[in-house]
């Protein structure tokens, strides 16, 4: 609007200033025009061509901003770039599941007389009863070796407990480094051995969680079962494990504080 105004009043000020000239040369040819006269004609005539440009490069940038807009087809994202899938499904699948009110069932309320593994014992129960696990394994981070140990258990059959790892070793330690939920699905038959009144059998199907504080891993649980863990149990363990996560940090506070 401002070029186009600018533009106008121009050719209307060169139009007076032509039109009076004129005049003057025509009444009285003697006189001669100054080469002052020229050179003030000659900038406003740059002037002009000047805006007028502007004028025709602005307009032609919104039309083609407008209008000419190339529609280039969608790529399918290369495999070493695809989020994780935890972040695929915290964006595109969303359960109606009140996991507060799930956790209130899970979670039992902190006891400062009760041992920590006891505490973790019950949470491994709990989490058995609501998703039909077979064994269940709670490993708490040392804060002083950041080893990740064997806290409590769940069906565990064998005499020797469960091994400590660190940051990176196997597949707990894949998860404790990076901080994401692993699935895992037809895992070996010497992965785990359950023993129950029923016979013997291996569950094909692990969830690997982490419970994060601050963006650091302080835990791990590891849960088995023999049925396959489908979205909504995943994304349900997913968000529980954050819960669970600062229910233990308040538990060893309190601990600490006695």
């Amino acid at each position: 609007m401002l070029v186009t105004f600018s533009f106008i009043t121009l050719i209307i000020f060169l139009f007076i200033l032509f039109i009076t000239l004129w005049n003057r040369y025509s009444l009285n040819p003697e006189i001669n025009v100054s080469n002052v006269v020229y050179l003030y004609l000659l900038i406003i005539l740059a002037l002009v061509v000047v805006m007028f440009l502007i004028f025709i490069f602005q307009a032609n940038e919104i039309h083609t901003s407008e209008i000419d807009i190339p529609e280039t087809p969608l790529k399918e994202p290369d495999t070493d770039i695809i989020p994780p899938s935890d972040k695929i499904a915290e964006s595109f699948f969303t359960p109606d599941i009140d996991v507060d009110e799930l956790a209130i069932n899970i979670i039992p309320k902190i006891d400062f007389k009760e041992r920590i593994e006891d505490y973790t014992e019950r949470i491994l129960q709990n989490l058995a009863k609501q998703f039909d696990l077979v064994l269940g394994i709670f490993y708490l981070k040392n804060e002083k070796t950041s080893v990740f140990q064997p806290l409590s258990t769940f069906a565990w059959s064998s005499d020797t407990p469960p091994a400590s790892f660190n940051i990176g070793e196997g597949l707990t330690g894949q998860v404790a480094k990076n901080k994401v939920l692993m699935k895992v699905d037809n895992i070996p038959d010497d992965y785990i051995k359950i023993l129950s009144g029923l016979g013997s059998g291996s569950p094909k199907n692990l969830l690997i969680v982490p419970l994060l504080l601050n963006k650091e891993t302080i835990g791990i649980i590891e849960i088995a079962s023999f049925k396959e863990f489908d979205k909504v149990t995943e994304w349900t363990v997913k968000y529980l494990a954050k819960i669970i996560g600062n229910s233990i940090i308040t538990k060893l506070k309190a601990g600490k504080g006695k």
